[in-house]
């Protein structure tokens, strides 16, 4: 018969670190519903965000999506919900994304992703955005 030992401290912190990254590694942007019909090209986006919006707006306009300043000239509006902080550092964090694409009150589209956020590169924002610039076709 084996008697189990204890584990060590390392032990109990490097299964602390295995069982923790799960949840704060990257996930790519993954579209987790698809728009049904064709999108405009070259709309104006409309966002709406809880939180880091001045950074979101700059990882659209770098993804080459239009932004509108207001709701009434908007030809979508894009809200984009960023969860809880799950690593701090300096440049920002980690934290889950979700952008929802609508027209008319109504879900297109939307894309999920984990990543960092902030001032931090790779930023998960950059991602998620040209994920969904690729939807916009010319």
């Amino acid at each position: 018969m084996r008697i189990a030992q204890p584990i060590s401290l390392a032990g109990l912190i490097a299964l602390q670190v295995v069982l923790a990254s799960g949840c704060t590694s990257p996930v790519p942007p993954t579209v987790t519903r698809a728009p049904m019909t064709s999108l405009s090209a070259h709309p104006a986006i409309y966002l709406q965000a809880n939180v880091q919006r001045p950074r979101i707006l700059d990882s659209l306009r770098g993804a080459g999506i239009r932004t509108a300043i207001s709701f009434e000239e908007a030809d979508y509006i894009l809200a984009v919900e960023v969860g809880k902080r799950r690593v701090n550092m300096k440049c920002g964090g980690v934290h889950n994304i979700v952008y929802t694409l609508g027209d008319k009150g109504l879900p297109l589209m939307e894309i999920k992703g984990r990543g960092l956020t902030g001032d931090c590169i790779p930023n998960a924002f950059d991602d998620m955005s040209q994920t969904l610039a690729t939807y916009f076709g010319g």
